[in-house]
């Protein structure tokens, strides 16, 4: 799931640009239908996290499904995502919902050139919006009206098109009902052709075609078709079934099938497989069976509920375990929010997720278990302290985790270090994604989220925010690395808000500190977020700064391989501590 702007700066084009204009129609497509569903009071609606993943769909597929899909049938966005869904599964060759629909007056004579049709073929889907007045006993196409596929597809294949021909059948110039059928498969060549054939061979007319493909490899394909003698979808359903399996089993004709099986597929073929499917039993590969579970020790516990050493299978696993007697919608939603988000990410600098219990009472959330506690604890409760090499350890696995989620479209929203935990090899992790969420559109999420200490000044005033909310909240946790102090210690946390966000304070730089980490932190905490650095910049800053203090200290070698600012090298690194040999406990 990855959006081109989620990498950039929030100021770095032109707001103009043809890029953000698509991205803003988009994003009122999806606000538009996502409201129209909650006035119906869709029961897919109530789902836990059911907003993000309506957001993913619109993602997934090019910019012109929001452009041309019909707002009005909202409906049909949830039969087009699950269709998605459908063809996931392998065992699912082609997934296809057939429906009547009633086609109203198009103008006459309407032609497209050779150059329409290659527009049509290369941003895979060109059709123009028509929503007319809505006449009739039946709903209409899902889309405008579009030029035919059969034109499309004698493109495709090298045949010409006459000047003057109509793509648009001229039948379809009567209101009356038709059908709508709707495919979704993996994508590949020629599947618009094959898709046609199909269709035809039942002796269905195409008045309009729409073909998308997804950034991840699928097709949605949406055909209205004339033809069909009888208003009943059940029996064009059962056609359309009879049709897939004779083209399952035809191995003797030249035309290759359009589900080929694994028997006709060479292992010595020249071309390889864009990707192998992998065999799947139906189930959630990370969903955990509860009674595999083991409770240790209890190490944690909030609000959410209570967090666990255990172990699962013979691994060491941290538990976290939502107390059954406080559930509620917020509490649920979130639970989905963090498992949809973790099962995705992988990352070394990310706490790894293990697997989570999504059958109630039983619901919890597995990941790797942390050893040494967090950072947190470590500055406040063992009043730990970190020299300067340690300190730029800690600060790069951090900005390389969370530059990762940002390459990935997720804004952390509660960055702080009670949420960077260390392993047993003084590997600093990212952790706790119960109030992350993917970044849908720079400036669309307005949620005051996170712990005010940290917390940017434009989330605290409930401004339009983005990644660089991420930032900010970066910056106060170097601020703490450096001092070992918790941030505005003297101020309540509302006290804290009001003073960055009305008095633009900031926690007091000491004195004899790094002048390219005063610059850092000074960056970080802007108030304008489009001066603060993105973290890809911040880890060549730390990296650099690795590199200066080697530079004038004896032993700096093997930090700088550690911070990934050295290339490699025959001499190993024997020591227990590695760069945590520069940590010290106590003040500084």
């Amino acid at each position: 799931m990855a959006m081109d702007e989620g990498d950039e700066s929030c100021g770095s084009r032109p707001s103009d640009s043809k890029q953000n204009r698509q991205n803003r129609e988009r994003l009122e497509v999806f606000n538009e239908v996502l409201g129209r569903l909650q006035q119906l009071d869709h029961e897919e609606v109530r789902l836990p996290g059911f907003e993000d993943q309506l957001w993913l769909h619109f993602e997934r597929l090019p910019p012109r499904y929001a452009l041309d899909v019909n707002v009005e049938r909202s409906e049909d966005v949830l039969t087009h995502k699950r269709l998605l869904h459908l063809a996931e599964d392998p065992a699912c060759r082609l997934a296809f919902e057939v429906r009547l629909v009633q086609v109203h007056p198009t103008s006459c004579g309407t032609s497209v050139d050779s150059d329409r049709l290659d527009s049509l073929v290369n941003d895979d889907a060109q059709s123009n919006v028509n929503h007319s007045s809505r006449l009739g006993n039946h709903p209409p196409p899902t889309f405008g009206s579009s030029p035919n596929l059969e034109a499309l597809a004698h493109h495709v294949n090298g045949s010409q098109v006459e000047d003057g021909d109509s793509v648009v059948h001229s039948a379809s110039r009567f209101s009356r009902p038709m059908h709508e059928i709707t495919f979704s498969t993996v994508d590949k060549p020629k599947l618009l052709s094959q898709l046609t054939s199909l269709v035809s061979e039942i002796g269905l007319n195409i008045e309009e075609a729409h073909a998308f493909s997804t950034v991840d490899g699928f097709s949605l394909d949406v055909f209205v078709v004339d033809g069909w003698p009888h208003e009943d979808t059940e029996q064009l359903r059962h056609a359309l079934e009879r049709e897939i399996l004779k083209s399952e089993g035809d191995s003797s004709s030249n035309q290759p099938s359009l589900f080929p099986t694994s028997e006709q597929i060479e292992p010595s073929s020249k071309s390889s497989p864009e990707y192998v499917k992998i065999p799947t039993d139906g189930s959630d590969v990370w969903e955990i069976d509860a009674s595999l579970l083991k409770f240790a020790n209890k190490v944690g516990s909030g609000s959410f509920g209570d967090l666990y050493k255990g172990t699962y299978c013979s691994q060491e696993v941290a538990i976290k375990v939502l107390k059954a007697d406080l559930l509620n919608k917020d509490m649920l939603t979130e639970f989905a929010q963090e498992v949809f988000i973790m099962r995705k990410i992988r990352h070394k600098n990310v706490v790894q997720f293990i697997g989570a219990c999504t059958r109630p009472p039983n619901l919890c959330i597995l990941t790797e278990f942390m050893s040494s506690g967090s950072i947190y604890n470590f500055l406040h409760k063992q009043r730990g302290a970190f020299k300067f090499p340690a300190l730029l350890k800690v600060a790069l696995d951090v900005s390389k985790g969370m530059n990762y989620l940002h390459q990935n479209n997720i804004i952390h929203r509660d960055l702080k270090t009670a949420n960077l935990l260390m392993d047993e090899h003084e590997v600093v992790k990212v952790a706790d994604f119960g109030v992350a969420r993917v970044q849908t559109q720079p400036g669309v999420m307005t949620a005051e989220t996170g712990t005010y200490r940290w917390m940017a000044p434009e989330v605290i005033e409930h401004k339009p925010y983005d990644h660089k909310a991420d930032v900010f909240s970066f910056g106060v946790v170097l601020w703490e690395l450096l001092t070992g102090e918790v941030p505005y210690l003297y101020l309540t946390p509302l006290q804290a808000a009001v003073g960055v966000v009305q008095k633009g304070l900031r926690p007091t730089i000491p004195k004899n500190t790094n002048p390219k980490l005063v610059e850092l932190l000074e960056r970080c905490w802007q108030q304008n977020p489009t001066l603060r650095p993105d973290f890809s910049e911040i880890i060549e800053m730390l990296q650099h700064m690795a590199k200066e203090y080697m530079e004038c200290n004896f032993g700096g070698y093997e930090l700088l391989k550690q911070l990934g600012c050295e290339g490699g090298g025959s001499h190993k690194d024997k020591s227990i501590g590695g760069c945590f040999s520069a940590l010290k406990r106590g003040h500084h």
